[in-house]
């Protein structure tokens, strides 16, 4: 598979994959890369190369397979502690590499800094980073148009719910204003959040019906494709 790269404003480019994106945040001293792609690409390091001469450090939004491709290519690997025994269960070659952390970290890249934001729901050590200063979240898999998955082992409607309720208090207290995710469209609107939060409520209570799709989860049942607006999830 190619990787193409797109360019978004403030020094962050999108290493896009078709069905999933990474991106590479560009400081002044260094660089981060968040995600490493679907599929594996020999030619991903050096098309990072071409982008950048800054050291370059992994932090992984979470460890599903559509996320972690390309991250043996890294030395330096991030990942929430709570993420760590999932990944390690796929990729055990990682293990040297990885860096725990938690709520809070601090990527500081000179002249730009983002935070680790624990959005446990999709998967229990899903995280998303926040760069203050700027307004903006790169959200992984929390939020985006979607459809998120929602369905498999890991996932965690109550606690879904309540990661998004937590970033739709932080919108409206300012801390950002647009949203960076990993799948379809970018960037998107924060009503997103407000969107999936209606969704995932009606899965959660009855209320909202589903359409059935092709899929079907380990256990053979069908997967159903939810919405409320432009927001979808993938649930059972």
């Amino acid at each position: 598979m190619s990787t193409r790269i797109v360019k978004y404003d403030n020094d962050i480019l999108g290493l896009d994959q078709g069905m999933v994106r990474a991106f590479l945040i560009l400081g002044k001293e260094q660089a981060l890369l968040l995600d490493a792609g679907v599929e594996r690409d020999p030619g991903f390091p050096e098309l990072i190369r071409q982008a950048t001469d800054l050291p370059v450090s992994l932090c992984l939004s979470h460890s599903d397979m559509d996320h972690i491709a390309n991250a043996g290519d890294f030395d330096r690997i991030f990942i929430l502690s709570s993420e760590k025994k999932r990944l390690l269960a796929q990729k055990p070659e990682l293990s040297d590499r990885l860096i725990e952390i938690d709520e809070g970290y601090e990527f500081d890249l000179g002249g730009r800094k983002l935070s680790s934001i624990h959005c446990p729901g999709h998967t229990p050590g899903s995280l998303a980073l926040l760069e203050e200063e700027r307004s903006l979240l790169l959200s992984g898999d929390t939020v985006s148009y979607g459809p998120v998955y929602m369905f498999g082992k890991g996932r965690d409607d109550k606690a879904y719910l309540e990661t998004l309720v937590r970033l739709e208090e932080m919108y409206e207290s300012g801390a950002f204003q647009s949203i960076y995710p990993c799948h379809n469209s970018c960037p998107i609107d924060c009503q997103a959040i407000t969107e999936l939060i209606e969704c995932i409520k009606g899965i959660m209570d009855g209320s909202l019906s589903g359409v059935p799709t092709s899929m079907r989860d380990q256990e053979g049942r069908r997967v159903l494709e939810y919405h409320v607006g432009k927001s979808g999830i993938y649930h059972i």
